[in-house]
């Protein structure tokens, strides 16, 4: 049996919405989406990849984030409109996770561990000088904002966050995803589910394409997480 070797095979966003198309019946063989189809369906799409965020932390969107520390500062503002001394312009952060620590200049590490905002408010002395050990990330609507306590006592350090960051929009026509290849299959059902009722399917039928989509978006960000042991510690709180 012949094999061709390669396993490069990837779909555009054009791709998906031409195939969640025909998968509810608003397409032919051999029919082209009018450009309002389009636009309609990449609104869908966008939403639906926006809401997927709440499902977890698929490996591919979790990465570190390096933040220099600033004496006297322990407020570090992160997203597109962050201003203040420390802060970072950039995607708002989705989550900041453990895994998260500080780098000194001699590459020795210091744990930062998470903490609640009912923890963090509970804290007497929240500017008391030090090395930090602790962190709460607020997640605001525009910017987020990552606290640690204790207040650094220098800059020479380096706070390594492990971030959640968001999916990437989907703007162009001839966009790949920014998602592994395993996910095709989700993002099809899952489109096809989104767009039913808006092109008409009959009531009967849409939880059909609900219940497929739901089906292979769990089985993708099921198997899109980290394969490691867990082990359960005493807090030390």
């Amino acid at each position: 049996m012949a094999v061709t070797g390669t396993s490069v095979f990837t779909v555009s966003r054009d791709d998906v919405i031409n195939s969640a198309l025909r998968l509810i019946g608003a397409l032919g063989v051999g029919e082209t989406p009018i450009t309002e189809d389009y636009t309609n369906c990449s609104q869908n799409l966008n939403i639906m990849i926006k809401g997927w965020a709440k499902k977890g932390m698929p490996l591919w969107v979790t990465q570190d984030l390096s933040i220099p520390m600033v004496t006297g500062v322990y407020s570090y503002k992160l997203g597109p409109t962050a201003t203040g001394s420390g802060s970072i312009v950039m995607a708002r952060p989705l989550k900041i996770i453990d895994g998260t620590f500080i780098r000194d200049v001699n590459g020795n590490d210091t744990t930062l561990m998470l903490i609640s905002r009912q923890e963090y408010n509970m804290q007497a002395n929240k500017t008391s000088p030090g090395i930090p050990n602790q962190f709460y990330y607020d997640r605001q609507e525009a910017n987020g904002i990552l606290s640690v306590i204790n207040v650094p006592v220098d800059s020479t350090s380096i706070i390594h966050a492990q971030i959640q960051r968001q999916f990437y929009d989907m703007t162009s026509g001839t966009d790949n995803f920014d998602f592994p290849e395993e996910f095709f299959q989700a993002l099809k059902w899952g489109l096809a589910a989104e767009i039913a009722a808006e092109y008409g399917v009959s009531l009967q039928m849409i939880p059909y394409y609900e219940t497929k989509a739901e089906k292979f978006i769990e089985e993708s960000f099921n198997y899109s997480v980290e394969e490691a042991s867990i082990y359960f510690t005493i807090d030390p709180q």
